[in-house]
């Protein structure tokens, strides 16, 4: 190890930092930017892969928000609670998630957090819309 020392120069342990520091921001980045977007977030609830309820996600205030859905035949109801930007649902019914898990996840903000029901296929996540954008190509390289 001293040896490896003693050939680097002064430069050499600059570019080592460097690159230290930026792959550590470019790691803490990715999230912040794959959460891009603008425009109104909508809450969506998808049952096993098919989207059954979008709502507007408040950005402020609190509010419970019902909703209905079909579990091998039965219709039972769900509860997302919403906060500030933020959501996360309510403990649904035991005889359909015997544990509690999707309660445990917490509240989510980001689109790239997300909660899942598994045994009922259940996921809620946030989606914000795609800028418009009219071209075909974002960028040319010539």
């Amino acid at each position: 190890m001293r040896k490896i020392l003693e050939m680097m120069t002064r430069w050499d342990i600059v570019l080592i930092i460097l690159i230290f520091i930026l792959s550590i921001g470019a790691t803490l980045a990715i999230p912040w930017l794959l959460a891009g977007g603008g425009g109104e977030s909508e809450v969506v609830v998808t049952l096993r892969g098919e989207d059954i309820y979008r709502f507007p996600l408040i950005e402020s205030g609190r509010e419970e928000i019902p909703f209905d859905f079909e579990v091998d035949g039965k219709q039972y109801t769900g509860v997302l609670e919403m906060e500030d930007g933020a959501v996360r649902l309510q403990r649904l019914p035991e005889e359909i998630l015997p544990l509690g898990i999707h309660r445990d996840m917490g509240w989510i903000s980001r689109g790239y957090e997300v909660i899942v029901a598994l045994p009922i296929q259940m996921i809620i996540t946030i989606e914000t819309p795609e800028p418009d954008v009219d071209e075909d190509y974002d960028i040319i390289v010539h």
